[in-house]
């Protein structure tokens, strides 16, 4: 073999070299079809489970989930924490948001070298199985932590709240993980303003979780979920879903623009004055704290909001409100965050 050949075989490897390095991330989506498929068909699975279950315990009504989902509860459960849109409830809870999750996934190139912060609360309990199930059908970590607390019509009372379906669906099998970290919610993430009985029931829940944090003020709130969910180097993305009082702040800063993809083109400007969750004015010393969503995102961390759920859906395709548990696959066709100048107002 002379010198020239070994040099173009040499060049030829090293190009080969080069290209398998990088063609991943050209060719291959974050998520392919047949884990998206899984991940809705455990949706579905984990909707039907935790139907037939409130069914037979009494704690469905029918009126309010006409899709059949099981995932809508009362106007007034004993977990209620804030005020919510029965409409934005019923549109979380459809099988189309693991499309929608795994679109946005896809446009950021999160994959399995990757590590997702996830926070959630009970609000809507649809959303937080979509992203968490469609997580861990593409083989994507995560480190998770939720609220107990829900506005109406989500996952709000002792028979029927996230922690509780999270734990029915890692018996079943179809929930692997779930929440690392579960704490009580509402204003100040420890139900401020609620009554004893509410908080004697809190306790009882969180006694059944992994673990539980029980903060004494929302400054406190705002670094233990920070540790929980680990430092900004170790993070590729935060997910959100919901309105929880340390992810959106004293100064009520997340909530200035509603649900979708935050880049670093988006800025989210401050109101130290403004309420707390629901327009409960913070505690002493509370008005000015910053939130998760806020701290992360001036870390240059992308943020996937799910918080103006009416609004996306119909920005996504998504039936609002569906007909059917089960979302025709034809959604998310363009799954791109849409003009700041397009979203406004929120609905919990």
């Amino acid at each position: 073999m002379t010198a020239r050949t070994r040099s173009w075989i040499s060049c030829l490897l090293a190009g080969l070299l080069l290209l398998g390095a990088t063609w991943p991330a050209i060719a291959q989506a974050a998520i392919s079809e047949a884990q998206l498929r899984r991940a809705e068909r455990n949706w579905l699975e984990a909707s039907g489970w935790v139907l037939a279950r409130r069914r037979a315990a009494g704690s469905w009504e029918a009126g309010l989930d006409p899709a059949l989902s099981g995932l809508i509860g009362d106007a007034d459960g004993i977990f209620t924490t804030s005020l919510g849109q029965k409409e934005a409830k019923q549109t979380a809870a459809q099988s189309g948001w693991c499309r929608v999750v795994a679109c946005l996934l896809d446009s950021l190139r999160i994959g399995p070298r990757d590590t997702v912060a996830v926070t959630m609360t009970g609000s809507f309990p649809g959303l937080n199985l979509a992203v968490l199930l469609t997580l861990e059908a593409g083989g994507i970590p995560y480190r998770c932590v939720a609220s107990l607390g829900a506005s109406t019509y989500g996952a709000n009372d002792s028979t029927f709240n996230w922690p509780s379906v999270e734990g029915w669906l890692r018996q079943r099998g179809l929930l692997r993980q779930g929440s690392r970290v579960v704490t009580p919610g509402g204003s100040g993430d420890r139900l401020g303003g609620l009554p004893l009985e509410t908080q004697r029931a809190a306790e009882a829940v969180l006694r059944t979780t992994p673990a539980s944090l029980h903060p004494s003020n929302l400054p406190q709130a705002v670094e233990l979920r920070r540790e929980a969910l680990g430092p900004r180097e170790h993070l590729a993305l935060l997910i959100n879903v919901g309105g929880g009082h340390p992810v959106m702040g004293g100064n009520d800063y997340g909530r200035t623009v509603p649900g979708g993809l935050l880049g670093d083109s988006d800025t989210l400007p401050e109101d130290p004055d403004g309420p707390g969750e629901s327009g409960v004015p913070a505690g002493e010393g509370e008005a000015g704290t910053k939130g998760v969503l806020q701290l992360f995102h001036e870390e240059g961390l992308p943020v996937l909001h799910f918080i103006d759920i009416v609004r996306l859906a119909r920005r996504w395709g998504l039936p609002s409100p569906p007909q059917s548990a089960q979302t025709p696959a034809e959604v998310a066709r363009d799954c791109r965050p849409a003009p700041a100048s397009t979203r406004r107002g929120a609905a919990r």
